[in-house]
């Protein structure tokens, strides 16, 4: 949970100097390149947060990161401050929050629809524009496909759960029986 806060804490002060700075898009976008970079490059982050390597050695890999990724000063004087700070390795967690964050700014929901089945790109639009009637936001909605909830669907978009599995309906019917009615 300290990490969480930690994270939290660190997103909070770098959107601040986002939004101060008019960029908070932009910042955003560093992130998400960085984000993507570590995710295709585990080891580096691995690296980056390993207690083993010195401070000067994970400056020099973060200077090598920056300058491929092209990120803004600010951003860049973060990343060197949670070096400097030992909390690197809590730049995934920061990074959602900082979304989360921004997501907040502008109105925008992310979540995610399971389905037993893969649907296409225009379900998953039309799927899109019902919640974002209801939620009056932007909604931007992640598929994912498990066969073990039959048909229907299940939608999770921050703590709303839409649940229309036909497993979850055989459940209910199941517990109808049970009791009797």
């Amino acid at each position: 949970m300290r990490a969480l806060a930690l994270a939290l804490k660190y997103a909070k002060g770098l959107f601040i100097v986002a939004k101060e700075l008019n960029k908070t898009k932009e910042f955003g976008e560093d992130l998400q390149r960085l984000e993507g970079l570590l995710r295709n490059y585990p080891e580096v982050f691995k690296v980056l947060e390993s207690p083993i390597y010195p401070p000067d050695v994970k400056m020099e890999i973060l200077r090598e990161i920056v300058q491929y990724i092209q990120v803004d000063p600010e951003v860049e004087r973060f990343l060197q401050l949670l070096v400097e700070r030992r909390r690197i390795q809590y730049l995934k967690d920061i990074i959602k929050m900082y979304q989360s964050l921004l997501d907040e700014e502008l109105g925008i929901a992310r979540g995610e629809v399971v389905c037993a089945y893969e649907i296409s790109d225009e379900e998953r639009r039309a799927l899109e524009e019902a919640l974002k009637e209801v939620l009056k936001k932007e909604v931007y909605l992640e598929v994912r496909v498990d066969p073990g909830i039959i048909g229907g669907a299940l939608v999770r978009i921050g703590d709303y759960v839409w649940d229309g599995t036909l497993k979850s309906q055989l459940e209910k019917f199941k517990e109808i029986i049970k009791k009797g009615v």
